[in-house]
């Protein structure tokens, strides 16, 4: 193989064998590249974890910030509390509102008072009537069983029973014989059974009875019931006795009812007082109540709440935001982080802790919270992150911004809306022109809704037009510092943008320039391919501009050997002839690896890598693989995965749409005389080799999208190549005659 150690050179570089070096197509790693690299070597679930306490802390620090934690601490006074009296009148700087604590404990009282009582089912109560019965007859048994005159005994049995029992019915069980007392018993315990199994008890003053008979009701049925069972005195006894023990089973669900009463009350929406501009709030030497301290605390006048328990609230609100985060990211990162998913992450994390850290500046420095600049982030995200993860940083942003702002969820609305406009409004942008337009628009946008915010805060129309001001700047702002930021982190994170693909799309940028001037064959090709890459995706959807920018460095590979490629050799020898098959195919090969080594080193987006590495597959080195076949010895054998590329299969559309379209170019150039016919059946015969060796199995691309790109492809290439008029030969010239003299 003619590559060789050069002695001569420092460290002894690899080199060609023309004596090129192979490191002036490489360069060196920034300091920040080198950091990116050592973070996405990190195991991610660490990254994750440590990124998820960083942010937590930050945010919880950022948004709970209070000069008042000074006063915790000893360090100046606070404000005023209930119980305290007052030092001074007390006057309203400004029309505002309030809650008021009186009226909304009075509401919710009302609304509880108007509850209703909730009922149910004792189960306990039949099985509690049914020992009843059985215990009283098991106390008459042993009253009659006892010497005690008749008499005595019928006052002992009335005097027994749980309820009033006639002096007839107490001689009754006293003179019937001991059958007609276990009939009695027996009579009473079926009749209360059947009745409870049948229907629910309600007493006669339960209001709700619709699900129930009341117990007026169920003593005529027992009575009934008594008449068919029974004549005569056992009859009798039966109903009374009956009656007697009957309770009622549906009643008052203590805990459920207050559980009604709590759930009216909770849903007594609190009454709002107002204060008007100069109304007295309190006077000198005044008792502060309830009502006086709420009133103080709309007009700022108290010490607020305790920092530390603020502190508190917003910690485990921000971890509750992270934990809705965590989830996102859990359920769709996949979807919408299909690569340098750690990347993305720290800077989606670094981008809200930033924008957050902007909203306390404003605050700190008295500036307007309307000129907070979060579409700033919309635009930002939405061009390096995606809308989708985008979205649920705005919303977190937002709230987090009207918390910092005094709970101002009229600013939270605002900033929600129209950076939710911004991110479906720049989600679409492929230039920096593109990007100013959306950015005026956006502009134009938040004057609008801030506009209307302020007019739905109560305040009138000049003020209001003075905060659209406000939001036209702020749109403005974030305009600017979008278009400042963006093509930073765009190369410190090293995303794929649109506006980065049209840079690495010029055919002039520094690395396609190598490739001009080491490679000017396989430049040729690569435009040519990204020329049929594009006009493919275009037909099924895909990026275009992806597959278009892939194709240009699908061979950059190429630069380390261009001499070992065909459509390089042009007026040079072809050094494969020198070479077994085994090692011409290793360094054919070689230019995928290379390729990918190269773009690391360039810098490239994870995007264009993979479709470096995937654009060839594992297909094989048909020319070589054929040939060592042909030389091969008698007993040799030749393995075919020696003659294949190691490289994945494609995944993604734009890297299966460069494979076809690198493949059916290189194939039709080495046509002598291109006809329609001969295109078509290339590319007929090029598609179902792919397919018959797998290729495609790993790719998103559909069967029908696979044909669709075979014909755009076709197309394309029938458009390039013909039809040429043949020019004739040029006329044989002869020597020019000898000019004559004139004679005059």
């Amino acid at each position: 193989m003619p590559l060789r150690k050069n002695g001569s050179g420092a460290g002894g570089e690899k080199t060609l064998a023309s004596g090129k070096r192979v490191d002036e197509f490489h360069r060196k790693s920034t300091h920040f590249e080198r950091l990116r690299a050592w973070v996405e070597a990190r195991p991610k679930r660490r990254i994750y974890i440590s990124l998820l306490v960083v942010t937590w802390v930050l945010l919880t620090a950022l948004i709970s910030f209070d000069s008042r934690t000074l006063e915790s601490i000893g360090i100046g006074t606070g404000g005023y509390q209930v119980g305290d009296i007052g030092r001074r009148d007390i006057y309203a700087p400004s029309t505002v509102t309030y809650l008021d604590p009186t009226a909304t404990g009075q509401a919710q009282q009302q609304a509880a008072d108007a509850a209703q009582e909730v009922y149910s089912q004792d189960g306990k109560v039949p099985d509690q009537v049914s020992k009843d019965v059985k215990s009283y007859f098991d106390t008459v048994a042993k009253i009659r069983s006892s010497n005690s005159s008749r008499d005595q005994k019928a006052a002992k049995i009335a005097d027994s029973a749980p309820f009033y029992l006639p002096r007839s019915d107490a001689r009754a069980l006293v003179f019937l014989n001991k059958d007609q007392i276990e009939k009695t018993k027996g009579y009473v315990l079926e009749n209360l059974g059947e009745l409870y199994k049948s229907t629910d008890v309600a007493d006669n003053s339960t209001s709700n009875t619709a699900a129930a008979m009341t117990l007026s009701e169920a003593r005529s049925r027992l009575s009934e019931a008594a008449q068919r069972d029974a004549s005569g005195d056992v009859g009798s006894l039966v109903a009374t006795l009956s009656r007697g023990f009957l309770k009622p089973d549906y009643v008052i669900n203590r805990q459920a009812t207050q559980k009604s009463r709590d759930e009216a009350s909770s849903q007594v929406k609190p009454v709002q007082g107002s204060v008007q501009q100069g109304e007295r709030i309190v006077s000198r030497g005044q008792v502060i109540d309830r009502l006086a301290r709420a009133r103080l605390q709309a007009i700022g006048q108290t010490g607020g709440p305790d920092p530390w328990t603020v502190f508190l609230g917003v910690g485990l609100f921000v971890a509750a935001e992270m934990g809705v985060a965590w989830y996102f990211l859990e359920r769709f990162g996949s979807r919408i982080m299909r690569t340098k998913a750690v990347i993305r992450v720290l800077l989606a994390a670094s981008l809200t802790v930033l924008f957050t850290a902007v909203a306390r500046a404003f605050m700190l420095f008295s500036i307007s919270p309307y000129l907070i600049p979060l579409a700033g982030l919309s635009i930002l995200g939405t061009i390096l992150l995606g809308p989708r993860l985008m979205f649920l940083m705005v919303v977190i942003s937002s709230v987090n911004i009207g918390i910092i702002a005094g709970n101002n969820f009229l600013l939270s609305a605002a900033l929600l809306i129209s950076s939710g406009f911004a991110i479906y409004t720049v989600v679409r942008v492929r230039s920096r022109t593109e990007l100013l337009k959306a950015g005026l628009f956006i502009a134009g946008v938040m004057a609008i809704v801030t506009f209307a915010v302020t007019l739905i805060g109560g305040s009138g129309l000049v003020t209001a037009f003075g905060m659209g001001a406000f939001g036209l700047g702020n749109g403005l702002l974030s305009l600017m510092i979008a278009m400042v930021l963006q093509p930073l982190l765009e190369n410190a994170f090293n995303l794929l943008t649109p506006m980065k693909l049209l840079e690495l799309s010029d055919p002039g940028s520094p690395l396609l320039h190598k490739l001009l001037r080491g490679a000017p064959g396989t430049f040729s090709h690569s435009m040519q391919v990204g020329n049929l890459a594009e006009n493919a995706a275009e037909r099924i959807g895909a990026d275009t501009l992806l597959a278009r920018v892939g194709a240009y460095y699908h061979d950059i590979g190429k630069l380390e050997h261009p001499g070992y490629f065909i459509e390089n050799q042009i007026s040079q020898m072809n050094p494969h002839a020198t070479l077994t098959p085994a090692l011409s195919a290793k360094v054919i090969k070689r230019h995928v690896k290379d390729g990918v080594e190269i773009g690391r080193a360039w810098n490239l987006p994870q995007e264009i890598l993979d479709i470096i590495a995937e654009h060839h597959g594992t297909t094989r080195i048909e020319y070589f693989y054929r040939k060592a076949i042909e030389n091969a010895l008698d007993g040799e054998t030749i393995r075919e995965s020696d003659f294949r590329y190691p490289g994945r299969r494609p995944r993604s559309k734009e890297a299966g749409i460069v494979m076809l379209a690198d493949s059916v170019e290189a194939t039709v150039k080495s046509l002598s005389k291109p006809t329609p016919k001969r295109i078509e059946d290339i590319v007929a015969s090029t598609i179902k080799g792919k397919l018959d060796d797998g290729q495609f199995d790993e790719c998103a691309l559909t069967m029908q999208e696979i044909h669709e790109s075979g014909e755009a492809i076709r197309e394309a290439l029938i458009g390039f190549l013909g039809p040429r008029i043949e020019y004739p030969a040029p006329a044989v010239q002869k020597p020019p005659e000898k000019p004559v003299r004139n004679p005059t």
